[in-house]
């Protein structure tokens, strides 16, 4: 079966969501992570906005994409202007150890790249050790020196 990875769209939002929800490690209250919040995030960031695809067979109720895909992956990549941020990373379960996680990853940093954006972060939960481990394989950085905050306007 084979995978394409497409721009996400909007619609994609509940097939993106449920996988995101199944995903060990993901903390979808930390962020806006509503229709509303990752239709913005893709209408700024419409290029490093990613989902990989499969018309793989439907599995019970599962929720499938815009274009009647299953999403088996997802990178969303946003930039301040001058430096690029990585979110919602994940993969299927069933579609781990493939370099599905890698190629959406490289996807994005070669946007960040041609845009001339040279440093890009993410966040992972402290005892999400399996994400921890994923991104040190891939060559990212552990920063000792920063403790991060978060405020909610609302």
């Amino acid at each position: 079966m084979s995978v394409r990875i497409r721009r996400m769209v909007p619609e994609d939002y509940d097939a993106a969501y449920a996988l995101w929800e199944q995903t060990v490690g993901m903390r979808l209250t930390a962020l806006n992570n509503t229709y509303g919040g990752i239709a913005k995030l893709i209408a700024q960031n419409p290029q490093t906005c990613l989902v990989a695809t499969t018309d793989g067979p439907a599995s019970g109720d599962e929720v499938r994409s815009s274009d009647g895909s299953r999403i088996v992956g997802t990178a969303l990549g946003a930039v301040d202007g001058r430096k690029g941020y990585l979110y919602h990373v994940a993969v299927d379960e069933r579609w781990r150890g493939q370099g599905l996680g890698s190629s959406l990853i490289s996807r994005v940093c070669d946007v960040f790249k041609a845009d001339g954006i040279i440093t890009i972060s993410l966040l992972t939960t402290a005892d999400n050790v399996g994400g921890q481990q994923f991104w040190e394989s891939q060559g990212w950085r552990r920063r000792p020196d920063v403790v991060y905050f978060t405020r909610d306007l609302e």
